[in-house]
């Protein structure tokens, strides 16, 4: 037999009862909101509690009204992927628009190779670099992904 849902999935439980907490008002808060008693709420989003866990439906609910990225995160490393912040705007597609976005791509680019070739003329990345590159790399995926939305619609 499997394990509780709350067990196998650990890390997704910890991270919504993360996220609620800090709503507005906390646990509490948020089950006023979702209609349901604080403690009923508590218990179902606590991996060490015994409670069912929550619906779906909840769950959506505290990612959505949370807009904490954690939950999400967690759910996305169970298929080995990462969620990314993009640019969700109206998709311009006008030729000044592609142009810009495609510039904006280059800059991105150009920083962070620039940024990763010097910081490689020692063979490696220590960790003060890697903290410099890891922004640098997040901003280039999110225009990379924002541009290709663009491109694809």
């Amino acid at each position: 037999m499997s394990r509780p849902a709350k067990q196998e999935y650990r890390q997704v439980f910890l991270a919504l009862q993360s996220d609620a907490k800090k709503y507005p008002g906390g646990i509490a808060g948020l089950a006023r909101v979702l209609n349901k008693s604080p403690e009923g709420l508590a218990n179902c989003l606590d991996p060490n509690h015994d409670a069912q866990p929550p619906s779906l439906s909840i769950v959506l609910q505290v990612i959505e009204l949370t807009q904490e990225k954690r939950a999400v995160f967690e759910i996305c490393q169970l298929v080995n992927q990462t969620p990314m912040d993009i640019d969700m705007g109206s998709a311009d597609l006008n030729e000044e628009s592609q142009v810009k976005h495609f510039l904006s791509l280059v800059a991105s680019a150009s920083a962070c190779l620039n940024t990763g070739s010097e910081h490689l003329k020692d063979g490696r990345f220590d960790a003060s670099e890697r903290k410099e590159l890891a922004p640098l790399l997040l901003e280039l995926n999110q225009v990379t992904a924002s541009l290709y939305k663009r491109f694809s619609e």
